[in-house]
């Protein structure tokens, strides 16, 4: 059974808006980049998670679900442990379990996390949104092969997802991955350190804290297109 729900509140992008995008297979078209906001956990708890964390970042998951920036609040999100994130069981086509996917979501943050500098523009922003997209849609780590590519080379994020990919496959993931998830609307990645005896409950850091944590603990991931939309063309 899914525990009370939490609820979302994304007021803007993290680090401006996102770049255009043209991705496959799903087939997104639109800017693509990381949001900021609040979340606020239900009173008893969700899966450990509790209070509100006023500087949330995070991203999408999903390529073929929609959400509108700077609506409000968006009620009833449940957290799902990326491990069973039944989205994810189903491999999307490309026999990735869902543990696989976590694990691999995982070592991803836990790079970037561990230096600051390596997503603090929206140009990069959009490269790490690329990047997630690729270890939930595809198993390589390249944009330009695989099922999932992106096509408009109108920009050096490709390069740099490539990069993060690359680079993170020799990490150990150091975060537990959940997916904040209501059906009919855009799921969102959230982190927490998995180090034992650490409990995150509520923040006010920095979007953008020190190496090891870097608020990754606060972090989901979303792309959206002209009104913050992903969706399937």
């Amino acid at each position: 059974m899914l525990s009370q729900a939490a609820t979302v509140n994304l007021s803007n992008w993290t680090f401006g808006k996102g770049n255009n995008v043209t991705v496959g297979s799903p087939v997104h078209q639109g800017p693509a980049g990381g949001f900021k906001g609040s979340v606020t956990f239900a009173a008893a708890g969700e899966a450990g998670f509790s209070g509100t964390w006023s500087d949330f970042i995070t991203y999408c998951v999903e390529i073929d679900e929609s959400f509108r920036l700077s609506s409000g609040e968006m009620t009833e999100y449940s957290v799902v442990a990326g491990a069973t994130y039944g989205k994810w069981s189903s491999g999307n086509g490309q026999g990735n379990s869902a543990a696989a996917t976590a694990d691999r979501l995982g070592r991803l943050l836990t790079y970037v996390g561990s230096d600051s500098t390596l997503v603090d523009s929206a140009d990069e922003s959009t490269s790490l949104q690329l990047a997630i997209w690729n270890v939930i849609y595809d198993q390589d780590n390249s944009l330009a092969g695989g099922q999932f590519k992106e096509s408009s080379k109108k920009g050096s994020y490709n390069d740099h997802a490539k990069t993060l990919l690359t680079a993170s496959m020799g990490w150990t993931s150091t975060l537990d991955v959940f997916v904040l998830a209501k059906a009919g609307s855009q799921d969102f990645l959230l982190t927490r350190d998995s180090a034992p005896g650490i409990a995150l409950t509520s923040t006010d850091a920095s979007p953008v804290p020190e190496p090891a944590s870097l608020a990754l603990s606060l972090l989901g991931l979303a792309a959206a297109g002209a009104a913050s939309r992903c969706r399937r063309a």
